[in-house]
């Protein structure tokens, strides 16, 4: 499936970057991931392009594992851990183990493409419901995942699990290229995804970092219209002071 990018105008990538603006969590909260959210597939991954995160050239990259959503907690608003959600893994680059007993920082990641983070928000719109579940299917949970780690990572300008910078089998890839061949005709989203970095606080033991997607409900419009309006109004004052210095 080829995507169309012209279909993708500024409005687009202005709403999808004031969203991920909006919805970075402090910097400060602890993050723990400590198993997969529900049943999890088995897939093999090869990726040879740039690294999104740092554009860094990666070639011949071979991976197998186990794919599906994390069951995640934010022990600073959560700290009961009576309220988990579920996160995606979008770093196929650095080696992750779940952290038990153990808690792990959380930091703004890089900010992904726009048309990334939009075709995000609409695969989880369009399929939420087969994954929010904690007893949803391997096949699912594999599915979403290998769509995610295919938006995130192809260059190519098309979606194809089977041919591209970034390639995969196994548990649900069928499934997944059948999700990502609906993002061909843009849709309006239910939610953004939202990208941090959960980074060990262990010298030792479980885990390195990870980059992870976690989805959000749009902001109304009228919260949408506010930060437009506070973002305008930052830029009028920058342009004020720049006057004055002159």
């Amino acid at each position: 499936m080829t995507k169309n990018k012209s279909l993708r105008g500024l409005s687009v990538a202005a709403l999808a970057a004031t969203a991920l603006f909006a919805a970075q969590p402090a910097a400060a909260d602890v993050i723990e991931i400590n198993n997969f959210w529900a049943d999890a597939g088995y897939v093999t991954l090869d990726f040879t392009g740039t690294n999104w995160h740092d554009g860094s050239t990666v070639t011949g990259l071979h991976e197998s594992g186990g794919a599906g959503g994390f069951l995640t907690y934010n022990q600073t608003t959560d700290p009961g851990q009576q309220s988990p959600f579920q996160s995606f893994c979008v770093d196929i680059f650095h080696s992750f183990g779940f952290a038990v007993a153990s808690e792990d920082t959380l930091q703004p990641a890089s900010i992904i493409s726009a048309e990334a983070a939009a075709d995000l928000g609409q695969l989880y719109t369009n399929h939420h419901n087969e994954i929010d579940s904690m007893g949803s299917s391997a096949t699912n949970e594999s599915a979403f995942q290998l769509a995610v780690w295919e938006i995130v990572n192809e260059n190519s300008g098309a979606y194809n699990i089977g041919a591209g910078d970034f390639m995969a089998s196994g548990t649900g890839s069928s499934l997944a290229q059948a999700w990502l061949n609906e993002l061909s005709t843009p849709s309006a989203s239910d939610y953004v995804a939202n990208i941090w970095t959960v980074q060990s606080m262990l010298t030792t033991g479980h885990g390195y970092a990870q980059d992870v997607v976690v989805f959000a409900p749009v902001p109304e419009p009228q919260t949408y219209a506010m930060m437009l309006v506070g973002l305008g109004l930052l830029g009028f004052s920058a342009r004020r002071k720049n006057q004055n210095l002159g």
